[in-house]
């Protein structure tokens, strides 16, 4: 796993960015709580972790409540 995040951090992913997006990826659509779960996050950062994906491109926001997530292929 650590060699998937370290390529993901040379296309300008942080750490966590890179731990949610391969979370992510195991459960393709999912809340924030389940995406925390999934990647071994805090529960208190990672709105802002998958703004950041969403923001370059990596992860789709559905927007409602509660919001969704989802890989972006």
């Amino acid at each position: 796993m650590e060699k998937l995040i370290n390529s993901l951090k040379k296309v300008g992913l942080s750490r966590y960015e890179s731990q949610a997006y391969i979370g992510l990826n195991k459960i393709i659509t999912g809340q924030a709580d389940d995406i925390a779960k999934v990647s071994d996050l805090p529960r208190s950062r990672i709105y802002d972790i998958l703004k950041g994906l969403e923001e370059k491109g990596f992860v789709e926001i559905e927007r409602g409540r509660p919001l969704k997530y989802t890989v972006v292929e």
